[in-house]
């Protein structure tokens, strides 16, 4: 890769997390978004569509909550996605390199937000004397930090260490390699699991296996079908304690 793509690449990262902080969180972090960006960048967007749906049923489940700090998809999957182009390993090398990165780099999440501790303070300060630019500045600064904790880690992994996954690929026997890609094929069940012990709760769970079943058994209902059963489970529910509460 050259360096201008790998200048691109972490750029989009580092702006794919940013927003969250000025927009809402509007998911361009996620692989499913990230994963077709980076491809187009690269120019080999079937490559880059293939690895962020997959990665992306991976990380289902990795969700902020509150005040913690999950797997750093951001990362994760752009380092996953232009590995697996750039050396031609596709989603292989792609789960080889997204997973454990995604969990290494979760730190310099961490690290920011221990920065922004600090910064918090002073904005109280600014805003006790009722200085609004003192504020806005103490607010960017973390911003501006935030976004450096996303572009720097990947900037240096995709400059410093794509060749050293690519030769890795190469030495690892054939029969790992089908070990892995088997490993690959489970990540998505424990996505799923991992998203369900954040969202399931005993009054909801009996929905979740009624679409399991539907999908496991009615084949040609197809997931749009299943889509518009849960639409309406949760039009009734919500309808239902709308009336309760009334009451």
């Amino acid at each position: 890769m050259s360096f201008l793509s790998i200048f691109i690449v972490s750029l989009i990262t580092g702006l794919a997390y940013l927003q969250r902080r000025f927009c809402g969180d509007c998911q361009l972090e996620r692989p499913l978004v990230l994963g077709p960006v980076i491809g187009l960048v690269l120019g080999d967007f079937k490559t880059g569509l293939e690895v962020g749906a997959s990665l992306e049923l991976v990380f289902m489940g990795a969700q902020a909550i509150g005040g913690s700090v999950p797997s750093n998809v951001a990362i994760g999957s752009a380092l996953g996605t232009a590995i697996a182009i750039s050396s031609g390993t596709g989603l292989e090398g792609a789960m080889l390199v997204a997973v454990p990165v995604a969990v290494v780099a979760s730190t310099f999440e961490t690290f920011a937000k221990t920065f922004c501790a600090f910064t918090v303070h002073f904005a109280d300060k600014y805003a006790e004397e009722g200085n609004w630019k003192g504020i806005c500045m103490m607010v960017h600064i973390g911003n501006l930090f935030h976004f450096l904790a996303y572009f720097i880690p990947t900037l240096l992994a995709l400059w410093l260490g794509a060749e050293y996954v690519t030769q890795l690929m190469d030495v690892i026997p054939a029969s790992v390699m089908s070990g892995i890609k088997a490993v690959g094929n489970l990540l998505p069940a424990l996505g799923f699991g991992l998203l369900l012990s954040n969202l399931s709760t005993k009054n909801f769970l009996p929905y979740f296996f009624i679409g399991f079943a539907i999908a496991a058994y009615i084949p040609s209902f197809g997931v749009m079908g299943i889509a518009f059963i849960g639409i309406a489970y949760a039009a009734l529910y919500a309808f239902g304690k709308i009336n309760r509460e009334e009451a």
